[in-house]
């Protein structure tokens, strides 16, 4: 039994070419010949074309496969293949399955991702996935099963379809030229699309050690570079031509139209943020005067003024409370003198805020990360301060908790190992643990005060960031696409079943793409954010007077040096 794919928009008769592999037989188009060595004299000129070359090392050399004959000219007609000596691949019974045709220019293909084997199957009589059908075809021969390779094969010759068809259509039409002004004409083109891309050399080729630094602390310089590296991407494939294989074309054009998308969107939205600022200059300046001092300086001066007095009938340690009190308010007083000098420089902030509006809101938002981070220096000094004390009071009692267990630590093997003291030893110990256990927990509140305070910033870090990757990432165009033409975006095949009068009608038809495919990127990079923001991890590393710290950047998007 020999599989025949038959293009479902060829209703003519005549000499039909294609690939054959297996015993499977692709059926690229018809040729309406007098012979059959005119029919291949018009395909060995197409072959020798460029268009054509570019498509053989993926699909195979194509050939005249035999002569058929059309029962009608409905469509989905079945062809009837006249018996000839030289088709000995073409074994009977034929079995006939229809395919999709797509136009080179229309950006459609079929596909064989195999993410959509994650996705719940099928149980519909009528849809049969494509490569369980051909799997599980007990009327071939197991010799000729087909493997995964040659599936991909018969999935880029029906992509590849069209394209053979219009070769050969051209050089039916075209009468014979020397090929010496093609390779001209085409080292020509090259070297214009050469020349076009030296134009646009790398903004990153030139400082990418100075970025690559600036981009951990800085959300704009990070948003910037990452924008630039959009437009930069945006620019080089605005000059690069589609070529084949259509699915990595695809995927370039889907790309490059979802980054101009979402530049646009973050424009628009930039800007309407913007007229929302010019608006309301006066009074978001009045507010933001005004509220700064009193909930980063006042409020927190007044918190630790209240742990300092024994707060809930909690006796701290005098003399360790004021020394924190008075470092920490010390610190607070000093920020606070900066504050109202920087307050001048108000009216300029707003214009650099409207300014930054015009590049997006993405920059906007960094902007204000960038701002927080400035503006709460001194708590996140504070929170050091607490942090590196409190972690040290830790380690020093669980030395001593080994030392009273007569146990201790080997950091040459990473273990606790048995020890003998002296009792000088253990006197000095005790008295060390005692000091300890008396000033621990006052170190514990000022801790806990600074670590609640620097947990709120990373939440709102946490949020502030996966806004800003919705807004860089989010497929919008992809998912335009999905809704508007799926076959743009195919997921796997299968084959559909419709019954006739006569029979049943087979057709190769595509699933769309999975939304787990679509939103892949977006998903990692959020996936990514939860991960560093996980509450539990959070919890341990507050517990362990570790470094709340927010999420590394320097290594998600390296500096484009291409």
């Amino acid at each position: 039994m020999t599989t025949i794919f038959w293009p479902r928009d060829v209703l003519q008769d005549g000499y039909f070419y294609g690939w054959t592999k297996s015993h499977t037989v692709c059926v690229a188009g018809v040729l309406n010949a007098a012979t059959r060595a005119d029919a291949d004299e018009v395909l060995a000129k197409a072959v020798r074309s460029e268009d054509v070359q570019a498509l053989t090392p993926s699909c195979g050399t194509p050939s005249v496969l035999g002569y058929a004959k059309l029962s009608s000219t409905r469509p989905l007609a079945l062809p009837n293949i006249e018996d000839d000596p030289l088709n000995t691949f073409l074994i009977k019974p034929y079995r006939f399955n229809h395919y999709h045709r797509h136009l080179t220019n229309s950006m459609r293909f079929y596909s064989a991702d195999n993410d959509m084997l994650g996705l719940p199957p099928f149980h519909d009589d009528l849809n049969i996935p494509m490569e369980a059908s051909i799997t599980h075809d007990f009327t071939r021969n197991r010799s000729t099963q087909l493997n995964v390779s040659d599936y991909q094969l018969i999935i880029n010759q029906w992509n590849a379809a069209k394209s053979l068809q219009e070769a050969v259509d051209d050089s039916w039409a075209r009468p014979p030229e020397s090929s010496e002004g093609q390779h001209a004409d085409s080292r020509s083109e090259g070297s214009h699309v050469q020349c076009r891309r030296s134009l646009f050399p790398s903004p990153f080729g030139v400082v990418p050690g100075t970025i690559s630094k600036l981009r951990e602390f800085s959300f704009v310089v990070r948003q910037i570079e990452g924008r630039a590296r959009m437009l930069y991407q945006i620019i080089q494939r605005k000059h690069v031509e589609r070529k084949w294989p259509i699915a990595a074309s695809s995927h370039l054009y889907n790309r490059h139209y979802n980054s101009v998308w979402v530049i646009l969107n973050d424009v628009i939205i930039g800007l309407a943020f913007r007229q929302f600022v010019c608006q309301n200059r006066d009074v978001l300046n009045a507010m933001v005067a005004d509220g700064l001092e009193s909930t980063l300086a006042h409020r927190v001066q007044r918190v630790l003024l209240w742990l300092d007095s024994w707060p809930a009938g909690l006796k701290l340690n005098t003399e360790l409370s004021k020394f924190y009190a008075n470092g920490f308010m010390g610190l607070i007083a000093q920020w606070t003198k900066l504050l109202h000098y920087g307050l001048s420089f108000l009216p300029a902030i707003s214009f650099l805020v409207e300014t930054a509006s015009l590049l997006g809101m993405t920059t906007t938002l960094s902007l204000f990360l960038d701002l927080v981070n400035v503006l709460t220096a001194h708590l996140h000094a504070c929170y050091r301060v607490s942090s590196t004390i409190y972690r040290r009071i830790l380690m020093l009692i669980g030395s001593l908790w080994n030392l009273f267990q007569g146990k201790r630590y080997n950091t040459l093997r990473n273990r606790t190992d048995r020890w003998d003291y002296d009792v000088d030893q253990l006197l000095l110990g005790t008295i060390l643990f005692t000091l300890a256990a008396h000033l621990f927990p006052t170190i514990l509140v000022y801790y806990v005060l600074f670590a609640l305070v620097r947990l709120l910033l990373i939440v709102m870090h946490a949020s502030c960031e996966t806004l800003l990757a919705f807004m860089n990432h989010f497929p919008l165009f992809a998912l335009m696409l999905r809704s508007k033409d799926p076959q743009r975006l195919p997921g796997d095949t299968y084959l559909q079943v419709k019954p006739t009068l006569t029979g049943c009608v087979v057709t190769v038809e595509s699933h769309p793409l999975p939304f787990t495919v679509v939103f892949a990127q977006y998903a990692e990079l959020w996936h990514r954010l939860a991960q560093h923001y996980n509450p539990i991890r959070l919890g341990m590393r507050l517990l362990q007077g570790r470094v709340l710290d927010t999420f590394p950047h320097a290594s998600l998007n390296p500096p484009l040096d291409c």
